[in-house]
C-alpha cells in the first residue's frame, strides 16, 4: 500500500507531529511505503490544511488515491483572519475528501456543521505503547506537560494548584520558564521545572508522576493526556472539549482533583487495562475506512 501524508514526521512534539511520528513507525510495520507524492498514492490522509492543494487532491482522486481527511482541531475557536483563511482552506480540500475523520466527538460537533462532510467518523488519537508505558511503582510527584503558554491552556489553574498544595512535589515539563508574568511564576519550592525535553526523553518524565494536572480548556484530542494513560497516570483534567472522552474512568476533573489523589491506585489499576489508545489499534480504524468493503459501499 503506497499512502501519502500531509506533513511529514519530525522529531518535534505537538498533536499533528506525533500523528506522523507514530504513523511512519507503523507503515514501516505494516509494509507500507510513505510516498512524497500525493500523485504516487494509493491512500492519503491529509491534516487539516497541511502539505497539499484542492488542485492535488482533485487530480488524486480522480486517479484513483482515497483521501481521508484528519481534522483535529476546534474550528471557529479563534476568529482572526489568518484562522478565517486556514479554516476556508480546510473547508475547500475537505471538499474532495472521501471520508473525514475527526479527533474526537467534541472536533466533529463543533466542526462538522462548519465541513458538512458528507461521509465522517470519530477516531481518537493512540499513542505507542512501547513507548509510554509504565513504572513498575506510583510515581511521587504532580505532573505537567506543555509546549503553549496561551490562554486556553489556563496556567493560572496550575498555578492555583501549586499555591494550595505546598505540601506536595510538582513536576513541569515544557515552556513553563519562558513566563514573563510575574504573578504565574513557577519557580516555587515545591515546583520542578524540567524544561522543554526531546521525544526521547518525554516518556521517563510521565513515569515519575503520580496523576497529571491538565487544565488545558477545550482540548480537541490531547496527546499528552494519551501518553499519560499508557504511563499509567490517571489525569486531573478541565472538564471541556475532547479531554474526557479520552480519560474516561481514569481521572476525575478537576473540581474533584482530592478525590482522585485520594484514590490513585484505583485510577492507576483502570489506566492499566486500557488498550484502546494503542496506536495500532486506532490504525486498524483507519485501515477500515480505506478497506475494500468501505470503498464499496461509500468510495468513488
Amino acid at each position: 500500500m503506497r499512502i501519502f501524508l500531509s506533513i511529514q514526521p519530525a522529531e518535534k512534539a505537538g498533536g499533528s507531529n506525533t500523528f506522523a511520528y507514530n504513523f511512519a513507525l507503523w507503515a514501516k510495520r505494516n509494509n507500507c511505503v510513505l510516498v512524497p507524492s500525493i500523485s504516487d498514492a494509493e491512500v492519503a490522509i491529509v491534516i487539516a490544511h497541511r502539505g497539499v492543494t484542492v488542485d492535488g487532491l482533485r487530480q488524486a482522486r480522480e486517479k484513483g488515491c482515497f483521501i481521508i481527511h484528519r481534522i483535529d482541531e476546534h474550528l471557529g475557536a479563534i476568529d482572526t483572519p489568518r484562522h478565517r483563511e486556514k479554516h476556508q482552506k480546510i473547508r475547500e480540500l475537505n471538499a474532495h475528501a472521501d471520508i473525514t475523520v475527526y479527533q474526537s466527538r467534541f472536533v466533529r460537533e463543533t466542526a462538522q456543521p462548519y465541513l458538512q462532510a458528507k461521509h465522517h467518523v470519530v477516531i481518537l488519537n493512540g499513542g505507542n505503547p512501547d513507548i509510554f508505558y509504565p513504572s513498575t511503582r506510583i510515581g511521587k510527584e504532580i505532573g505537567h506537560v506543555t509546549w503553549g503558554l496561551d490562554e486556553k491552556k489556563r496556567l493560572d489553574l496550575l498555578h492555583k494548584e501549586i499555591l494550595a498544595r505546598p505540601h506536595e512535589r510538582f513536576r513541569l515539563v515544557g515552556r513553563h520558564m519562558l513566563i514573563v508574568d510575574p504573578l504565574l511564576s513557577f519557580k516555587r519550592k515545591n515546583v520542578t521545572l524540567r524544561g522543554e525535553k526531546k521525544r526521547k526523553s518525554i516518556p521517563g518524565e510521565y513515569r515519575k508522576m503520580k496523576v497529571l494536572f491538565f487544565p488545558s480548556q477545550n482540548d480537541p484530542c490531547p496527546n499528552t493526556v494519551i501518553e499519560a494513560l499508557l504511563s499509567g497516570v490517571p489525569v486531573c483534567y478541565h472538564d471541556s472539549g475532547g479531554t474526557p472522552e479520552l480519560v474516561k474512568d481514569c481521572g476525575l476533573p478537576l473540581e474533584r482533583f482530592d478525590d482522585l489523589l485520594e484514590n490513585i491506585p484505583l485510577f492507576r489499576a483502570r489506566c492499566l487495562a486500557r488498550s484502546d489508545l494503542y496506536f495500532d489499534a486506532v490504525m486498524d480504524k483507519y485501515r477500515s475506512c480505506w478497506s475494500n468493503e468501505y470503498r464499496k459501499n461509500y468510495g468513488p
